[in-house]
């Protein structure tokens, strides 16, 4: 692995997608129910709330993780078009995150007395897939540490 192949938005969205991979573990929505005096609360991850989006995004981060490590490892293909892949990810993964911060995933009607909620968990991963598609977004701007493109560093003037 050499990070000097990797640019700054190669390192974002590398940790955005581990970020979004650690928040599918984390509470994203809680149930708290008041009857009678009596209540009890309890709390889901993503895996345990949504039902086929939660896949979508682990395997989201998953690649989101493996291309960034493919760069530093130097074994992407350079016709890959990797930036642009990463903000499509990226992009996606907020429109599923914000999806579910609209419309909390519930069975049938809800008694006045049970309260939902959302927890930090959905909230961590809306960061962290805005982060895989600013990384991606960002990578297509930049060129790693080290290396010459024609376009943004021309070449010495002859003869020095």
């Amino acid at each position: 692995m050499d990070t000097s192949r990797l640019t700054t938005g190669d390192i974002i969205a590398g940790v955005g997608g581990i970020v979004l991979l650690i928040s599918l573990f984390l509470p994203w929505y809680g149930v708290s129910v008041d009857v009678a005096g009596f209540s009890a609360s309890e709390s889901g991850s993503g895996w345990e709330a949504l039902g086929f989006i939660d896949i979508l995004l682990f395997l989201i981060a998953i690649a989101a993780i493996g291309i960034v490590a493919a760069r530093a490892a130097g074994v992407l293909p350079a016709d890959l078009p990797a930036p642009v892949i990463l903000l499509g990810l990226g992009a996606l993964a907020v429109l599923l995150v914000l999806f579910r911060i609209i419309d909390i995933p519930v069975d049938g009607d809800i008694p006045d007395e049970v309260d939902l909620s959302r927890k930090a968990g959905i909230f961590i991963a809306l960061i962290a897939s805005a982060a895989v598609a600013y990384g991606g977004w960002r990578t297509n701007t930049e060129t790693p540490a080290g290396r010459r493109t024609p376009a943004t560093d021309p070449p010495p003037p002859a003869g020095v």
